[in-house]
């Protein structure tokens, strides 16, 4: 039940802020977004382009590579840690396609056709769907394996995908924002429900006395 209360709290506090970014000018927001444009270059757009084209792969490759392994040395632990992993980015990824249905927030090259992005999307913003996955994945990653030399790296990444929608100009930082929390929530969540199935499973095999 409290698990619950805690989904529905995470979602109203979305809806909230969904509300608040209707009619917004967002004159802070394409500050940020100007300032970083100015600073592109050629190498800088090539790299983010890629980095954007890959992230979904590489987000999934990270739960398929601990799958295998699992599977060749024959470890329940890595194949279960793996599902996690994927149940985490398939609930953020969820979470993510249905607040853009929702919200409906345009680009900011949408919002603004004087302000111009690297790439094209055509999807609605808010949240960000790459940060979001991005997050998904290393937060799952980090509860599963909490040894600095794994979260430093699984949330470095995760904070440059981030940077990197920002910087292509296909996203407001409370787009990336949202999808941060969006991607740590759905892990934490995805991690509290598992505990409560195992939980009541447990409990469910226990012999009566």
């Amino acid at each position: 039940m409290q698990l619950l209360k805690k989904i529905k709290l995470l979602c109203l506090l979305c809806s909230s802020f969904s509300f608040s970014l209707q009619g917004q000018q967002n004159n802070g927001e394409y500050k940020l977004l100007r300032s970083l444009a100015d600073k592109r270059t050629g190498a800088g757009n090539k790299f983010h382009k890629g980095l954007s084209k890959i992230n979904s792969p590489l987000c999934l490759a990270v739960p398929a590579g601990l799958f295998i392994t699992g599977l060749i040395e024959k470890d329940r632990t890595l194949k279960e840690n793996a599902l996690f992993i994927t149940e985490s980015i398939v609930i953020s990824s969820l979470t993510t396609w249905t607040m853009k249905s929702v919200i409906k927030r345009d680009r900011p090259a949408i919002h603004d056709p004087s302000f111009i992005a690297v790439m094209d999307e055509h999807s609605y913003s808010f949240p960000s769907g790459h940060t979001s996955e991005a997050f998904s994945m290393a937060t799952s990653l980090s509860i599963k394996y909490r040894q600095w030399y794994v979260v430093v790296p699984a949330f470095a990444y995760a904070g440059l995908a981030g940077y990197s929608r920002l910087y292509l100009g296909v996203h407001f930082p409370t787009d990336v924002l949202a999808g941060a929390l969006v991607g740590s929530g759905s892990a934490w969540l995805t991690w509290k429900l598992n505990q409560w199935l195992h939980r009541k499973k447990k409990n469910k095999a226990a012999p009566a006395f």
